[in-house]
């Protein structure tokens, strides 16, 4: 499917993966500059034929389009009709009808210029807007680029919303998809973790990696543990929580060249040849097919990630350098008996490990063990 599309009078604009299907379906892309969003029923029924309308000029007259838009959506409905006689609609049915619903709703958009300046007055505070949406920052070519309203709205509420860190007396926000750290017990093990290692670093200036960054959390962790001195590189699979952990770093450190952001990517593929002496991993722990973008910074089907990290690590690692990998027992003790035949197999021994026991909330397991094993080559 195409990347672009042309509309006047903007001129070619990039849409994003997420929104490719609505805007290059049959129904038409069509502009509605400012002086034309009181006209609610006809932005409506625009949508309502299956068109996808792009609004420009008072953020307040475009939320109150959405809302004309969130009270007729009703109308917008693509079910088919049922026969008097039938009694219900299958499950299936009215799932569709939801998704239906959903998908129309996001035909309203907006745009940005080609630095991600939303086009909208007043602009909101959206910084890396483009690896917010999950793309990379180079993906427009310089384009200007899509977004839907309601994409817009979810992203302002996500974040407001923030979530305290003891370990680091500050507090850290997680974009959509972005595991967001409510977890203090895992901060604290990597804290621990962390500390125990720092004081056996010979190196004054000493090379970390933070794979799988999420918001930032542990990559602020290691730059608050192992001090100035030390040369940190975060990246993540996900362009969002790459963009989460620079809002993060940008907001909680005054001083920052230290920390090394790097474009998101799979592992280590962002590191190119960089040896470090200690890889910061947080793991993700349930052992279930990913099903959304926002799991896959906790689901791991067969444990197919962790063994590429493990085949990966020794082209990335000092033969002296030090792996925290955090993990939990939350798939049951054959996942950590799988986890520790893997870490052995592949040439490391375990050196300790920091543990902590955490309530939860399934009704069949009521605790679980969260630990941060400190791994060392044999």
């Amino acid at each position: 499917m195409n990347a672009f599309y042309s509309i006047n009078p903007i001129g070619e604009l990039y849409i994003p993966t997420e929104f490719r299907e609505a805007v290059f379906a049959r129904g038409g892309v069509k502009l509605f500059p400012n002086q034309e969003l009181k006209n609610f029923d006809r932005i409506f029924t625009h949508i309502q034929r299956g068109g996808v309308a792009i609004v420009e000029g008072e953020w307040q007259q475009i939320s109150s389009v959405m809302d004309y838009i969130e009270q007729h959506k009703n109308e917008l409905s693509t079910e088919t009709k049922t026969k008097k006689y039938e009694k219900r609609i299958s499950q299936e049915k009215r799932y569709n009808t939801k998704q239906n619903r959903e998908n129309t709703l996001s035909k309203l958009m907006c745009w940005a210029d080609k630095d991600g300046i939303l086009q909208v007055d007043p602009t909101p505070d959206l910084p890396s807007l483009l690896e917010l949406l999950g793309e990379q920052p180079d993906a427009n070519e310089d384009c200007p680029f899509l977004i839907s309203v309601v994409r817009v709205q979810r992203l302002q509420r996500a974040l407001v919303e923030s979530h305290p860190i003891h370990a680091l007396n500050a507090s850290l926000i997680a974009s959509e998809n972005v595991l967001a750290p409510r977890s203090q017990e895992t901060v604290e093990c990597f804290q621990e973790a962390i500390q125990s290692v720092s004081e056996k670093l010979t190196e004054s200036s000493s090379t970390i990696a933070d794979v799988g960054c999420g918001s930032g959390c542990l990559t602020l962790l290691a730059h608050q543990e192992f001090g100035k001195a030390a040369n940190i590189y975060a990246s993540d699979i996900l362009p969002e929580a790459v963009a989460t952990t620079k809002l993060n770093v940008q907001h909680i450190l005054s001083d920052n060249e230290n920390v090394n952001v790097m474009q998101a990517g799979d592992l280590f593929d962002p590191f190119e040849s960089v040896l470090f002496d200690v890889i910061i991993f947080n793991a993700p722990w349930v052992v279930a097919r990913v099903r959304s973008r926002s799991e896959i910074a906790i689901h791991d089907e067969k444990q197919q990630t962790l063994i590429r990290f493990f085949e990966q690590v020794p082209n990335y690692l000092k033969p002296d350098g030090i792996i925290l990998l955090g993990y939990a027992d939350a798939s049951g003790p054959k996942a950590i008996a799988n986890l520790e035949s893997i870490i052995d197999d592949s040439g490391f021994e375990c050196q300790s490990i920091i543990k902590r026991r955490v309530a939860t909330h399934r009704s069949k397991r009521k605790w679980e063990n969260i630990q941060v094993y400190v791994l060392g080559q044999k």
